[in-house]
């Protein structure tokens, strides 16, 4: 939908015959509806089933900080390379060998996610567009549902949903990363209480289930019929 202007054009068109579409960010809202999508915010979440902690002993997934993605901003790739000579890092995803950067595997699917979350001490939340209020990636909610530690680039509004060393942390510069990460990997038993936290946090308010409530609780208020199983 960012990427292009046909694809957003394309989505409106679509939007506008749906009774409500949802975003997972809420600074776009205002620009859907004012194209006539009845849009609404939800925050996305964690599947019970897909995203839950697991015991890891394999050391392919073993690693004091990850990253899961790919290098799609300049900053993203940047501060992955400063990373990469400070610190045990491993990247998850494609496109890094032509940055210098060698990578553990490029595909990630739920399996791999839970054993590198059980595996990291610290992983890196870095989204595309740091601009856009509540504007994160899905990730945020599969880490936390997987139980990791997860330190997280800034999104304004972000402190509405989490509290700052509560659930997770954040950094607003590549100099802040570099301290939050050297912080956290001297105080071991804090940071896996705000993994505990976040991992609360993710699975009794942000589970698919309550997004599926939410959902309901809004076409009820809109005064739309639920649609029976045939």
């Amino acid at each position: 939908i960012r990427g292009s202007s046909g694809s957003f054009e394309e989505v409106i068109k679509q939007g506008q015959h749906a009774d409500i579409m949802y975003l997972t960010n809420r600074g776009e809202v205002a620009r859907y509806r004012e194209r006539g999508v009845n849009a609404r915010f939800i925050t996305g979440g964690c599947d019970p089933t897909a995203h839950r902690m697991v015991d890891n002993t394999d050391p392919l997934y073993q690693s004091d900080v990850a990253f899961i993605g790919k290098p799609n901003t300049p900053e993203r790739a940047e501060c992955m390379q400063l990373l990469a000579k400070k610190f045990d890092l491993k990247l998850w995803g494609s496109g890094w060998e032509k940055y210098g950067l060698s990578v553990a595997a490029t595909d990630v699917y739920a399996s791999e996610y839970r054993q590198i979350c059980a595996g990291a001490k610290i992983l890196l939340g870095w989204n595309i567009d740091p601009t856009v209020d509540l504007y994160f990636s899905n990730r945020t909610w599969y880490t936390l549902g997987c139980g990791g530690f997860l330190l997280t680039a800034y999104t304004p509004s972000l402190e509405e949903i989490f509290g700052r060393g509560k659930e997770l942390d954040w950094f607003e510069t590549i100099e802040e990363c570099c301290d939050k990460i050297e912080y956290y990997l001297q105080h071991d038993e804090e940071r896996r209480k705000i993994a505990k936290a976040g991992y609360q946090l993710a699975h009794n308010e942000y589970s698919y289930d309550k997004m599926v409530e939410q959902i309901i609780a809004d076409i009820r208020k809109e005064g739309l019929r639920l649609k029976a199983k045939e």
